[in-house]
């Protein structure tokens, strides 16, 4: 899905020189080509944006250009001359901002400020993060309700992300950002605020690099767009000039997200999961009781951090005042400290839920396991194989092995919570198809997104707000109007006159 961004970017606007330039770069990882001879440019004051499927290359590109990953064939030229490495990067002012965020999390926020910057270093260190970070939190994130004296860990996913960017905002004499799918944690008002801020950046000087799966934020703040495909750049194109069709076009076929692959997909063959129209969960508190039925997809909406996370895991533990009847799989939303085993192979991480149907004997069967394993490889189409190491594979590959690894169980309850950050469009159509070829075997799946507007694809709706839910949507009540004006507690008429 995508969400519609205003631009912030100045008209007229015209970015400055070159940068950075890479020429014929190369990169390998066994038998993979990451990157097959890529030439690229970032000059001052552009955002460059940078689209393409799950495994194309971007983050392997994005490594290079940040000086983190040294090329097989091929160069990095900066405009001042000299070798480029992480070290070159570092001294010119170049951050990256990783979609796999690299907070320390046994530190606090101030604390991560000061380990990466040399001007909150030396007597009174403390101080001088702490008074750096809070101006650049609130400059950049009006509202944000950070403390800054908290350790990282214990901040949700979009309160850490918006530490991330505003730690590389804090870096003396910042020349080029490299963003990495910065808005995927973010609620609309942060996401907001950060491209505000990134226009801010750009009539500065400060060149930026920007990769997103969501086309339309490309489109509406990015001045170039580089579209990637197996490892090149097939084509650089204006902003301008060019939409949303185009660019997947590009990418390799018009891929819509729509409700259409959720309508039109083959029904495999299998044993039920359960009877239709089963309970298999419910809490009764509250003023709109929440029940999930067999064969349901429930979607939990509104604004981030208002409760969807919470009822997720009280659906997972079974803690009071909760039923659930028999089994569930769970996605958690951090992918990286709560969901992959960064040890193990494809193979590992997907069967791992699944020792209990995998036991003959109350001995896992290796051939049952290898079976398995290839079955969802396959179904899926998981680049690297059963066999490769899952740190091996993107972000978006990853994903698709934790919500393999749930639905290869058989659990008749599924819980997801946020399962398609940092996934591109194709991906994203072949886990909808997925969740309604399994919601036809009776199993029911309770799904939170962050995106409002992906919630069509789900039979019901439970909006929440201030840790309530406050409407239960269904059919053509569910729409992304609705679901924003049910939680700001606005009359859905009122935003209907508005449009």
């Amino acid at each position: 899905m995508t969400t519609q961004t205003e631009s912030t970017r100045v008209a007229g606007a015209q970015p400055g020189p070159d940068l950075l330039r890479a020429t014929a770069v190369s990169k390998r990882y066994g038998n993979t080509l990451a990157l097959a001879g890529i030439d690229i440019t970032v000059a001052a004051g552009e955002i460059l944006g940078l689209v393409g499927h799950n495994g194309a290359g971007k983050s392997t590109l994005m490594r290079v250009l940040a000086g983190r990953e040294t090329t097989d064939t091929g160069s990095v030229d900066w405009h001042e001359g000299g070798a480029w490495d992480q070290r070159a990067a570092a001294r010119a002012g170049v951050r990256m901002i990783y979609q796999e965020l690299a907070l320390c999390p046994d530190l606090t926020v101030a604390e991560n400020i000061a380990l990466s910057s040399e001007s909150a270093r030396g007597w009174s260190w403390k101080k001088r993060a702490e008074r750096q970070v809070t101006e650049t939190l609130d400059r950049v994130f009006p509202g944000h309700g950070i403390s800054i004296v908290r350790r990282t860990s214990s901040l949700s996913m979009p309160q850490r992300q918006m530490v991330e960017i505003a730690r590389a905002m804090c870096t003396p004499k910042l020349s080029m950002l490299i963003l990495d799918e910065p808005t995927e944690s973010l609620s609309m008002d942060a996401t907001r605020q950060m491209y505000a801020a990134l226009g801010e950046l750009a009539e500065r000087g400060v060149g930026m690099v920007l990769i997103s799966h969501r086309m339309q934020e490309v489109l509406a703040n990015a001045d170039r767009i580089a579209v990637m495909k197996d490892g090149k750049v097939v084509e650089i194109l204006p902003a301008s000039e060019t939409d949303e069709d185009e660019l997947l076009s590009i990418m390799g076929g018009g891929v819509h997200a729509d409700t259409a692959v959720m309508q039109n997909v083959e029904v495999i063959d299998e044993a039920p999961v359960a009877a239709a129209g089963e309970t298999v969960a419910q809490i009764g508190a509250g003023d709109t009781p929440f029940t999930v039925r067999s064969g349901e997809i429930i979607g939990l909406a509104g604004l981030a951090g208002h409760g969807q996370e919470q009822l997720l895991q009280r659906l997972w533990a079974g803690s009071r005042g909760v039923d659930v009847r028999g089994r569930r799989a769970y996605v958690p939303g951090d992918r990286q400290t709560s969901g992959i085993f960064p040890l193990w192979s494809v193979a590992e991480n997907l069967t791992v839920s699944a020792a209990r149907q995998l036991s003959v004997g109350g001995v896992i069967s290796a051939a049952r396991e290898r079976v398995l394993a290839a079955d969802w490889v396959q179904r899926l189409n998981v680049k690297g194989g059963a066999k490769a190491p899952i740190t091996s594979l993107s972000g978006g590959n990853q994903q698709k092995v934790l919500v393999a690894r749930a639905f290869a169980t058989d659990a008749p309850l599924v819980l997801l919570d946020d399962p398609f950050r940092g996934v591109d469009v194709k991906t994203k159509n072949e886990l909808y198809a997925l969740m309604r070829i399994e919601a036809s075997r009776g199993r029911s799946i309770v799904w939170y997104s962050t995106e409002n507007g992906e919630m069509a694809h789900c039979d019901r709706v439970y909006v929440f707000r201030s840790g309530r839910i406050v409407s239960e949507l269904a059919n053509e009540e569910i729409s992304e109007d609705r679901i924003i004006a049910d939680s700001f507690g606005v009359d859905p008429r009122l935003t209907e006159e508005n449009r």
